[in-house]
């Protein structure tokens, strides 16, 4: 018989308070409010929070899980966003609005950015590493490190909560994912943790606001269904990537849209077209494959991926990273 899942809900804050509610449910132990560390029984490890300066606050989970656990971030009108970073030994899911997304180094993407109006719940896996970090970024702080890199039109557009959503999904990009990987290994008791652990929040903080000024600006007002079904596509095209690309058709009738309107908001949360996305996962999956030593050779691959023609796969490869995948293959 399975464990029954111990389900809190719980809303951040720029302040450290909001661990609390995580303190009042589960019986955690706050120490000097940053330091927390659940019961045995539930998790061993620990979590530590950090006010970095005014408008951005960090928080760091590693622990590693005993007992199934959905943890939910009520949907609150308080004034920020939330970037997250999922490096967990295994997948850990995100559910938005009944809609589950997989993160961790095992699945795809890694990275979200969300408003703290939308609601999302988080189940780690059990009995494997759960390491993930938080930023919880004021608005009028973020808007301000926007500002210098749009027109003026253009930011106060996209920061018009009624007229624009805040939100997508991502990778980790490379810089982002060294600078987390440098965390990993250190102890939260350490002197210099918290200096370190401040100074990665402010690098990954300069990261996302480099990269999202390079996203093509997209004004939309999102609801909760456009999320829910959007997010249910992509999860289908990752799931599905040894087959052909499923087609605008098939993808917007599956998120009950037109197609126009599919197009728009898949780009918005996704930042690439639905074609793109499809084709970069699966050539992030060939990767994988090549590198795997269980193939003898790239033909054997491009077949794997639903390719009946290697040159062909060859060729999108080489577009892709500049190289043949012969080139980097592990042989069986």
């Amino acid at each position: 018989m399975s464990e029954e899942r111990i389900e809190f809900l719980y809303h951040y804050t720029l302040s450290p308070e909001w661990q609390q509610q995580v303190a009042d449910k589960l019986g955690a132990v706050i120490t000097d409010q940053k330091i927390m560390v659940m019961p045995d029984s539930i998790a061993t490890g620990s979590s530590i929070f950090l006010e970095v300066l005014p408008g951005l606050s960090v928080f760091l989970l590693d622990m590693t899980f005993h007992v199934p656990v959905a943890i939910t971030r009520i949907a609150t009108d308080q004034n920020y966003y939330m970037a997250y970073f999922d490096l967990g030994d295994e997948v850990t899911t995100h559910l938005l609005h009944d809609t589950e997304h997989r993160a961790g180094y095992q699945s795809k993407l890694g990275m979200g950015f969300m408003d703290a109006s939308i609601r999302g719940i988080i189940i780690p896996p059990v009995e494997e590493r759960s390491y993930s970090l938080r930023l919880i970024i004021d608005k009028d702080f973020l808007k301000c490190l926007f500002a210098p890199n749009r027109e003026e039109e253009i930011t106060s557009g996209l920061f018009d909560e009624s007229k624009n959503t805040l939100f997508f999904y991502s990778h980790i990009d490379s810089r982002s994912k060294v600078l987390l990987n440098s965390l990993e290994n250190l102890s939260f008791t350490s002197t210099s943790f918290e200096l370190k652990l401040k100074s990665t929040a402010l690098r990954l903080l300069a990261y996302l606001v480099d990269r999202a000024t390079r996203f093509q600006p997209i004004i939309n007002k999102l609801s909760q269904q456009d999320i829910d079904q959007v997010l249910k596509t992509s999860q289908y095209m990752l799931d599905n990537l040894l087959s052909d690309f499923p087609g605008l058709h098939q993808l917007s009738a599956m998120a009950d849209m037109s197609v126009s309107k599919y197009k728009v908001l898949f780009k918005k949360i996704l930042k690439q077209t639905p074609n793109r996305f499809f084709l970069n996962e699966k050539m992030l999956l060939a990767q994988t494959l090549l590198l795997s030593g269980n193939f003898n050779n790239v033909n054997d691959v491009a077949y794997e991926l639903g390719y009946n023609q290697p040159g062909y796969f060859s060729g999108l490869y080489k577009k892709n990273y500049g190289i043949l995948p012969g080139e980097i293959m592990v042989k069986s």
